[in-house]
């Protein structure tokens, strides 16, 4: 039990700080970031956009694969999926200018992952 709870929580860390990245590469992509607040979210890029919805993905395949490994369980890579699902949602509502686009790939993005990871990823 406390396998899975620690590979979960090590999936989660994983897959948290991947997205971190991908934002971080995103932000850099963006010509003036310095005025992006003032702005709005609408004013960011769709490059940047794009990136960031990839992060979702990447970060699902990355840090479910890390959970899958060490919980030596194959839901773990739904719970980590379901938490940056929960994050995405709640940045899309609470942040004004998210475009709808990028609400349904918070969504898609990491239910692909997940699907993926299930498929290929098989418990150490």
């Amino acid at each position: 039990m406390a396998r899975r709870i620690l590979g979960t929580v090590a999936g989660v860390i994983v897959a948290m700080l991947v997205v971190s990245v991908m934002d971080y590469v995103s932000r850099m992509l963006t010509p003036d970031a310095a005025a992006m607040p003032a702005q709005g979210f609408a004013a960011v890029p769709t490059t940047s956009k794009v990136v960031m919805a990839l992060g979702w993905l990447l970060a699902t395949l990355i840090g479910g694969f890390i959970a899958v490994r060490i919980a030596r369980w194959v839901p773990a890579v739904w719970v980590v999926a379901g938490l940056i699902v929960a994050a995405c949602l709640y940045n899309g509502f609470t942040i004004p200018g998210v475009p709808l686009w990028m609400q349904i790939a918070s969504v898609i993005a990491p239910v692909i992952g997940a699907l993926i990871v299930r498929g290929v990823a098989k418990p150490a």
